[in-house]
């Protein structure tokens, strides 16, 4: 079955414990990251983007403006796993298509250095394969360690809304080692986490440099 353009879901539930606060409020040099997201998305290829935020991170930014997303979709339960968060953006996708097949591009909030270069390249990684439907592309490093966002084709995405809140996508990518592509990208945008201050603080000296 042909696979319409791909859409996104951008995960911005967790509660940031480190940080004090919800990382979907994250800044980087004083600028708020959503907005930054969703745009790499969309400018990269995505024809939508769904943003899942908890009750508390939808909190945290109520008084920031718009994020820029197509969809918002909250997370009552963000504790039980964040594929419970992917399945509820994905469930919110399929009903804003009404039910048409799609890729789908999966980006945690806390890679926050994500390029529409980057989603460009995967979107074309996947249309370029035998099997689009079935195939999942993600960016490696040189020495092949993997980064964000994964791109799912749209059979993969019906398997994922099977899986338990709790269990990690990488089970997918076990599951099926021949439909993964790993495509090496430059810059190391899709693999810096920022996971407490001590990593938000080196970002930026970085970026100041």
């Amino acid at each position: 079955m042909p696979q319409g353009p791909p859409l996104a879901v951008l995960l911005a539930a967790g509660r940031g414990e480190r940080f004090g606060f919800p990382k979907a409020a994250l800044e980087i040099q004083g600028n708020w990251i959503l907005p930054r997201l969703v745009e790499a998305l969309r400018e990269g290829g995505a024809h939508k983007v769904a943003l899942v935020l908890s009750p508390e991170s939808q909190s945290a930014i109520a008084e920031r403006g718009e994020s820029g997303a197509d969809v918002v979709v909250l997370n009552p339960t963000p504790e039980t796993g964040r594929t419970g968060s992917l399945q509820a953006g994905l469930e919110a996708l399929i009903a804003s298509e009404g039910g048409s097949p799609f890729s789908a591009l999966v980006h945690p909030c806390d890679v926050p250095l994500l390029s529409k270069e980057v989603v460009a390249a995967l979107v074309l990684a996947l249309d370029a394969l035998d099997s689009p439907e079935s195939g999942l592309v993600r960016p490696v490093t040189a020495g092949g360690r993997g980064g964000h966002p994964l791109l799912l084709g749209h059979s993969r995405v019906k398997e994922v809304l099977g899986f338990k809140p709790d269990q990690p996508l990488r089970d997918l990518l076990e599951s099926h080692p021949d439909s993964v592509l790993d495509l090496p990208v430059p810059g190391p945008g899709p693999f810096l986490n920022v996971n407490h201050p001590e990593q938000l603080d080196l970002l930026e000296s970085l970026l100041q440099g």
